[in-house]
């Protein structure tokens, strides 16, 4: 009999369980009112949930009400918990289900009281889960308080609508409460120090900004995703406040969300254009509601923390948030580093954050100090610009970078070192070269240390790169060189001369002679840079601009000569009728479609190359340096 019986009670609880979800359905509604006339609020799943529990994750507000009709619920089988220590209300906050709330809050209001293993109540749930509706039904009911807004380790619904990145939502809690700006949890942390560690919610810690053009997996894709990011209109913008003296409450700014037509609906309903239009709207909304946290914010707070958020914010590179804060708060630009006594221009120069350091020496109004600073022991800015890293985010790894890159990264790693050193070396007065840490060590010792492995791998990586490009370059150099004397039709016996230039042919066998001609010249040319970068002594100075500009050179000849190879074949079979003098306007295309192929590979491959060239030629010629350097 036991058996038949939890046999028949497990069958219930499996059909209670299907009906949860099936709203408006006469045939569910009466699964669950018997199951709940027998079984009433016992728990039916290993989580521990009863079948109030699955009635308010599906908000079938219509099933509950009848359950009440049927039987009562009691207030104990309101504040039964499942494992997590969620009640029906947390349930019903977390999936937004505003019917069911107004059910439950009726039936008993000091449920909002109840807390979860987390120490969370109801109303910070739906906080957290940036569900306005059920956060307003409950504020307006007076059941907003501090008490119930607030987590057991100090956490608000701000951090909580932060930490979950609800940030439209945390933009009118922020209205509503301006004061939680300023609240803090157990760790010391605001709304500010947790929306500082949220990287990916601002453009500068995206794919889509030209700075980290080249770090995606293929670079005219990501240029694509650029170009795209700038043309999707903006749903969200601050309207300007109105400054009526006598009406003071309309002097507070809204956030307007705009709606679109729906022809840009359509436009957007893609996969690929709705995950750029999303990362969007975040990037314009987490910058919004930093705005407001920043005018906010008592900064004297985190005059002794180690948990800054402009620190928080440089380290991750979030540069629209470090700009806004020292336009807000200029004196924050002296914040120190307690854990290691670094200056903020010390953190910058050591994370290569070209952007930030360009900012600073232009608007910083005491920026001698700061670059004359040293920390606890004895460091300079030199002595931090000589770190192993690069301006791009793949240079960041958990483990120490110079024991983790190999390859192609290492030349870029140590061309960027030895560029940002000089550039850093050359806004420094000269007493600070020569300056050494409590290691006794010079910033340039310091830099050939950390630059040691580097060093040795990127040439092992450049002559790696170097081995096939010369068998290439050879190879290209053989068939045009062999090209050039064997001419489509032969040499006349008695003359010497051409065949085909009797047939009046000129034009079409010059041109055959210039591609022949200019592939030759272009593969001579590569084999001749690849034996002077192999012979090279791969010295630290020879990575600033003899190194990447040799690669650049042979990445662009080892193309031209390519591209000249395979416009000589074509040539020749013009030259020999081939085509019979038809229309061969599919061979134009399909040489186009080639050629442009070809390019996209090479900007793909040596992107980064390029943008070094550019960027030491930039630093060269239009940097200002320091003055006391002159």
């Amino acid at each position: 009999m036991g058996r038949n019986r939890t046999n028949s009670t497990s069958h219930r609880e499996s059909l209670a369980y299907t009906a949860a979800k099936r709203i408006n359905d006469q045939k569910s509604i009466e699964i669950l009112r018997d199951f709940w006339r027998e079984e009433g609020a016992s728990p039916i799943d290993n989580r521990d949930d009863t079948i109030l529990h699955f009635i308010a994750i599906h908000g079938n507000a219509s099933a509950l009400k009848l359950l009440i009709e049927e039987r009562p619920v009691s207030n104990q089988d309101l504040r039964i918990k499942n494992n997590n220590g969620n009640t029906v209300l947390h349930e019903a906050a977390r999936f937004g289900r505003l019917e069911i709330v107004k059910v439950l809050v009726s039936l008993d209001s000091e449920i909002v009281l109840e807390r979860n293993n987390k120490g969370e109540t109801p109303i910070y749930v739906a906080a957290a889960n940036g569900e306005k509706d059920v956060f307003s039904l409950l504020a307006d009911n007076n059941l907003c308080d501090e008490f119930t807004m607030t987590r057991d380790d100090g956490s608000t619904i701000l951090h909580a609508a932060v930490s979950h990145e609800c940030y439209y939502f945390a933009i009118q809690l922020l209205k509503m409460y301006p004061e939680l700006a300023r609240k803090h949890d157990g760790k010391g942390w605001t709304a500010l120090n947790i929306l500082a560690s949220k990287n990916l919610s601002f453009r500068s810690g995206s794919i889509y900004t030209v700075e980290q053009l080249g770090i995606a997996p293929f670079l005219p894709v990501q240029a694509l995703e650029i170009f795209m990011y700038f043309c999707i209109p903006a749903m969200y913008e601050e309207s300007k406040p109105n400054n009526n003296l006598e009406d003071p409450q309309t002097t507070t700014d809204v956030l307007i969300k705009r709606k679109r037509s729906s022809f840009v609906n359509f436009l957007l309903g893609n996969a690929w254009l709705t995950v750029i239009d999303v990362e969007k709207q975040t990037h314009i909304l987490a910058l919004t509601l930093a705005r407001r946290l920043i005018e906010q914010e008592d900064w004297s707070f985190y005059a002794n923390c180690v948990e800054n958020p402009l620190i928080q914010a440089i380290k991750l590179g979030i540069n629209e948030l470090v700009v806004e804060i020292v336009q807000n708060y200029p004196q924050t630009i002296e914040t120190i580093e307690d854990e290691d006594g670094k200056n903020i221009l010390h953190i910058v120069v050591e994370q290569k954050n070209r952007f930030l350091f360009d900012y600073f020496m232009k608007n910083v109004s005491h920026i001698d100090r700061l670059l004359a600073d040293t920390n606890q022991h004895g460091k300079t800015i030199l002595h931090f610009a000589a770190s192993v890293g690069s301006p791009f985010k793949f240079s960041t790894e958990e483990q120490p970078i110079e024991k983790t890159t190999r390859g192609f990264k290492t030349l870029i790693l140590m061309a960027w070192g030895v560029l940002w050193f000089k550039r850093v070396k050359h806004c420094v007065h000269p007493r600070l070269w020569t300056m050494k840490d409590d290691k006794d060590m010079t910033a340039k010792e310091l830099f050939d240390r950390n630059h040691s492995h580097i060093s040795i791998e990127a040439e092992k990586a450049i002559k790696e790169l170097g081995g096939p490009a010369l068998i290439l370059s050879t190879l290209l150099c053989t068939i045009n060189f062999a090209a050039v004397f064997t001419v489509p039709g032969g040499f006349d016996e008695k003359t010497g001369i051409p065949i085909l230039l009797s047939k009046h042919q000129h034009f079409d066998l010059w041109m055959l002679m210039f591609f022949l001609g200019a592939a030759l010249y272009d593969s001579v040319f590569t084999m001749g840079t690849i034996l002077s970068i192999l012979l090279s002594r791969f010295d630290s100075d020879e990575f600033y601009i003899a190194l990447p500009l040799k690669f650049c050179i042979v990445l662009i000849s080892v193309y031209y000569a390519t591209a000249f190879t395979v416009l000589s074949c074509v040539q020749a079979l013009n030259v020999e009728n081939i085509f019979m003098n038809k229309d061969v306007w599919w061979l134009i295309f399909l040489l186009f479609c080639l050629g442009l192929y070809m390019t996209l590979i090479v900007l793909d491959i040596c992107y980064f190359v390029f943008d070094y060239v550019y960027h030491f030629l930039h630093y060269a010629i239009l940097f200002k340096r320091n003055k006391h350097v002159m």
